[in-house]
This record gives structure tokens, sequence and C-alpha cells, in this order.
């Protein structure tokens, strides 16, 4: 039976009064909406009559933010782009680093980096340093995003620094800045202490550790610190490897940081930390471009290398005294016939899918890293004095590459220039072209910051030549070689 009075009626002696409300009062809740399992919605309050506009731009927001519950995957969240002017892309390259430079003060915290991250043109100028060209642009920048996202109170510190600092680069102002000493101190100790406990630490472990490396080469005039970097990283991340060398979506944080630190130790003969053997699929690296099948060549040459180095009877093997100038039969044999016989593996559509310059680029870099292989063979074998006109013939055959590429290089200066390795070490072989070249590459400003203080060591090399030094050059790098040696 339904009562005809609620409690506090009937207690009353008092009949219930019931009205019927057509519309909902003012004040009222409003009724809750489900949101998907692990979302955080972030809502924007404005006054006037924007409700509609808020509740649409929360909902953009919430699904761009990071679930706890699918967080498996690292580089798979969507990247939101600011809308612009169609006419933005052609921004002149100054103006674009002047808007840049006019709120660095300002870029303080991760929504800060993102802005730039989430900017077309602006992340463009930024990065392109550190890519091919600009069909590996979409790729980084989604990575970038993906990796600030969920690592941010990792990366967040060295990529702001790292911004400014190039930035200041790109527009040929480093001389007039003061890097932010600060941030980069806390990024290294984060650096150092960190536990990568999952995937996605080691993958925010890497691109700190590529940051922090640029950042440390802008910074100091000298610089020992630079390669350890790099290595911390890349030994933080070694366990991971294995698993993110299988996923496509990685490689744009994973491939570049194994080259930096190949190169550095082929010249200190050391062994990397991370030999690259893919074999299931091919690789084409905004940064070491169609090469990827070279680096495990190059890494068993450091690794015999160090054995020579390390081992008094692997030096004594190698004397040229007790070497067949004309047959070599010695540790370097074998390596020297792969890295010779060494071609580069091409995708099906490495032409159309890739734009000229980058082609000509990618294609510049792997003949000359084969023949910088060749050349530091050659002088693991034969000191000063010895042989000299064989790499003279090597260091020759390298510029002739790059001089014949030069034109196609350097049409915008806008990309990455990763074979200032090999060009470093031909120099101290032949005196001329080197410069020549560099001089023709100072459109590009991070390779020529770089180039300007290796180039003190090539100046050694030659001075010690003169004088009579009969020994390896690797023998005068412990001692006489004060900044890192860039790709």
């Amino acid at each position: 039976m339904t009562p005809k009075a609620c409690d506090q009626c009937y207690r009353n002696k008092e009949k219930c009064s019931f009205t019927l409300a057509a519309e909902k009062r003012l004040g009222r809740r409003p009724n809750s909406k489900s949101f998907v399992h692990g979302s955080l919605h972030i809502w924007d309050y404005e006054r006037g009559n924007q409700i509609e506009t808020n509740n649409s731009r929360s909902s953009t927001r919430a699904s761009n933010c990071i679930s706890p519950s699918t967080s498996a995957s690292c580089l798979d969240l969507a990247l939101p782009r600011e809308k612009k002017e169609d006419d933005e892309q052609d921004v002149p390259l100054a103006r674009v680093l002047d808007q840049i430079l006019q709120y660095h003060s300002t870029l303080q915290t991760t929504t800060d980096a993102m802005r730039i991250v989430t900017h077309d043109v602006q992340f463009a100028v930024i990065h392109i340093p550190f890519t091919m060209g600009r069909s590996f642009m979409n790729d980084l920048r989604n990575s970038v995003y993906s990796v600030l996202s969920q690592s941010a109170p990792t990366l967040t510190d060295g990529y702001i620094a790292f911004l400014v600092l190039v930035a200041h680069c790109q527009a040929s102002r480093l001389y007039c800045t003061t890097p932010d000493l600060y941030r980069g101190a806390r990024a290294l100790r984060v650096l150092r202490n960190i536990k990568t406990v999952r995937h996605q630490d080691a993958v925010g472990i890497l691109l700190l550790g590529q940051v922090l490396f640029v950042f440390e080469i802008l910074t100091d005039t000298f610089t020992s610190s630079a390669h350890s970097i790099v290595r911390s990283a890349l030994i933080s991340a070694r366990r991971w490897y294995p698993f993110l060398l299988q996923e496509p979506r990685f490689d744009t944080i994973t491939i570049c940081p194994i080259i930096m630190d190949t190169v550095c130790c082929l010249v200190y003969r050391e062994v990397p930390v991370i030999r690259l053997c893919i074999q299931n699929r091919i690789i084409v690296d905004r940064f070491m471009g169609v090469s990827s099948t070279l680096m495990p060549l190059l890494y068993d040459l450091c690794v015999i290398s160090h054995i020579a180095k390390s081992a008094t009877a692997g030096i004594t093997l190698n004397s040229p005294r007790t070497i067949d100038e004309e047959h070599p039969d010695d540790c370097y044999s074998d390596i020297e016939k792969s890295i010779e016989d060494w071609v580069p593996t091409l995708p099906p559509d490495f032409l159309s899918a890739y734009d000229k310059a980058e082609v000509q680029m990618m294609l510049t870099q792997a003949n000359v890293y084969r023949l910088a292989g060749l050349l530091v063979i050659h002088r693991l074998r034969y000191p000063f004095g010895v042989r000299d006109s064989v790499a003279q013939h090597y260091a020759n055959c390298i510029f002739s590459e790059m001089s014949s590429s030069c034109a196609a290089l350097t049409q915008d200066g806008m990309r990455a220039l990763p074979i200032m390795f090999p060009l470093w070490i031909s120099m101290f072989e032949v005196e001329g072209p080197g410069e020549d070249l560099l001089e023709k590459f100072s459109c590009f400003p991070l390779p020529s910051v770089c180039m300007s203080k290796l180039c003190g060591f090539v100046k050694h090399v030659r001075m010690a030549k003169e004088s009579g030094y009969n020994g390896l050059w690797f023998d005068l790098v412990e001692n006489n070689l004060h900044f890192a040696v860039i790709p």
C-alpha cells in the first residue's frame, strides 16, 4: 500500500503536498557523466555563455590525457597540434627563432615545453639539426611528445635547457647566452640516479642522454664528459634494448645514441655499450640513415682495437715491423674485409619515400663511413710515416664523396650533417680539402660549432707529424683531445 504521507508529515498530522517539476531547478547538481576508466578529465570554467565551448575543449583534452591503465605503450599517444595560418610554414627561420627566444625565460614547466613540441614550425626549427630532413620530422615529434608526456619528471629540466641552447645556436647567438647550468645539473642528477623498471623509463633515459650530450657540447669549450653522458644512458637502458630494437616506433630515440657511442669508442679504443644487430627489418634512421648494418662491424672493430690496445701480445703482433706491408695478416684482416665488402640495404621505396637531398645525404654518409672504417683500420696498423699514401688515398676519397654531394647537402642548411667524424679523421692525413668543406658547411650552425673545437686536435696531430712523431694518432687522444667527438 502506498503511504499517503511522509514520515515527517505523518508525525505532524499534516498532508503531503507533491509538485511535479517540469524543469530542473537552478543550483541542482549536473548529472554525472561516465568517463573512460582511468582517464583524468580537467574542466575549464569561463564566464559568460561559453559552457558548450568549455565542454568541447574538455573533451578534447580528455582524449589526449595519459591514462595509467593505458600507458603500456610509450609512443602511442596522439599528438595534438596547434592551428596555424596557412602561410606560417613560410615564416623566415630568423623570425621563428626570435619568437622562441623572446619567451625563452618563461620556459619553466612541461607545459611550456609542450608549446614548442605541439607547434609544427618551432619544433622543426629546433630539431632539424638532428634529422636527415623533414621526412623524419613527424616521427621524431611524435616520439618526443609521447616521451615527454609519460616521463616528464625525468626529461623536463634537460629538455628545456636543450631547447633554449639549441635555439641560440641556430640563431648564431650562442656567444651571448648563459646556459641554464642549474637545470642541466638537475637533469644530470636524474640521469645518474634513475632506475629503469619499464621500457618507457628506458626510452626516456635515452632521450635525456641525447639532449644532455648536446647541452654539454654547446656549453663547454672543453669537455670530456659528453661521451660519458651517452654511455650512462645506454647502460641504464641496456637490458631493454632487445625489446626496443624490435619496435620500429622506438627507432627515433634508440638508434642515434648507438652511433654516438660507437664513434667515440673508435677514437678512444673502447668497447661500445650496444651492438646494433637487426636482421628482420630494414632501418632508415633520422640520424644513421641507411648505415645501421655497418654499426655491428664498427662495434667489432672497436672490440678488436680495444684488445690490441690492452694486450701486450696484441700490440706486438700489430707492430709494423712484424706485418707484411703488402699482405697484412693480423687481427684486423677479417673485419677489414667485411667493411670493405659492406653495402647498405635499401628499402624498395627508398627513392620515392625521401626527397633527393635526403637520399643524397644518406648515401653519402654510408660511403664515407665505410671509408672511415677502413682508414681507422689502416691507422691502427700503421703509425705516421708508414704507408702514409694509403691513408691519404682514403682521406681524399672521403673528401671527394663529400664534395660531390656538397651542393645537395647545403642547399638549405636545414638538416643533420652526421658525416663529421669521417671528415675529422681525414683532416689528419691531408691538409686543405677538409678546411674547404668546413667553410661550405658553415651554414650548419651546430656541427660548425663542434668542428671549430675539434680542429684544435687536428692542428696538434699535424704538428706532431711535422715534428717527427711516428706513433699512432690514437695514442695522442688521451692527453690532447679535449672535446667530444661527434658523428
